[in-house]
């Protein structure tokens, strides 16, 4: 998909709804997320465009241990100036003194608010490293929700109804890994109303997947050498296209499970609005 001058200034405002569920050693956590987002075209140069994402609205259900962390750092995402990429996902962040400045400002709050959690200093230098590096951020993001649902890079591809093409995707922040590595399989298909309907079904990518280390980290906490530890993965995404460059309807589902030890569901819908 190309994008012209003529499509600069053009605005979309998005409802972002995400569920996920967790269950690790029998403990069970969940989560709900609602977001408000308003996202623009600021330019396009040399045919690389520039987009705008304003987070107008945030609410999540969860203000405990992990989730608690991404509640009070949500804001320094609150503006993201950012190109895509040649797979017309999220590439260069162009904002970035403005997050880290934002970051600065609600460090020593953090700091406060955290004082009883024993990790509140390795959340802290995690994050301060991960914003000296736009780049590290910007592939912290990519595969990360709403940016994922938003730029996905099928809008990028020239599908061909009812053929396959493959793709990439990630599972960030995995259990003893830095993610899990998904290939995909996409499909274009047009619908009843005359409007067309990308599916995307995804599976490990077992040659890049770090399985070693899963094993190990399960086999240590259940001192058991012999129990289960291979991961299985179940993931779709669905975009319901809508005129330029946007999709009217997106979502994304993915169950990741350990038998006996972890399972991980997470539910997210992307909706024009």
């Amino acid at each position: 998909m190309k994008f012209d001058i003529q499509d600069i200034g053009k605005t979309r405002k998005y409802a972002f709804l995400r569920e996920e569920r967790y269950q690790f050693q029998g403990l069970r956590n969940e989560n709900y997320v609602e977001i408000g987002l308003d996202v623009k075209l600021l330019s396009v140069s040399i045919g690389v465009p520039t987009f705008k994402i304003n987070v107008i609205r945030y609410k999540q259900s969860n203000a405990t241990g992990l989730y608690g962390w991404v509640g009070d750092i949500h804001e320094i995402r609150n503006e993201l100036i950012f190109t895509l990429n040649e797979k017309g996902q999220l590439g260069t962040i162009l904002n970035m003194d403005d997050i880290r400045r934002k970051w600065e400002k609600i460090r020593p709050e953090l700091q406060k608010g955290h004082k009883k959690d024993g990790h509140k200093e390795i959340f802290i230098s995690g994050i301060s490293e991960l914003l000296e590096n736009g780049d590290l951020l910007a592939d912290a993001l990519r595969f990360a929700q709403p940016y994922l649902l938003l730029f996905p890079g099928i809008h990028a591809k020239e599908l061909k109804k009812d053929e396959e093409t493959v793709g990439y995707r990630e599972l960030p922040n995995f259990l003893a890994t830095k993610m899990v590595p998904i290939n995909t399989v996409e499909t274009l298909t047009e619908l009843e109303d005359g409007k067309f309907q990308i599916e995307v079904r995804g599976t490990i990518d077992e040659n890049h997947f770090e399985q070693e280390k899963v094993t190990a980290m399960i086999r240590i906490l259940k001192n058991r050498p012999r129990v289960p530890t291979q991961l299985q993965l179940g993931y779709i995404e669905r975009y319901r296209l809508d005129e330029w460059p946007w999709s009217e309807q997106s979502m994304c589902m993915s169950i990741a499970e350990i038998p006996g030890t972890l399972y991980r569901e997470e539910r997210n819908i992307l909706k024009a609005i």
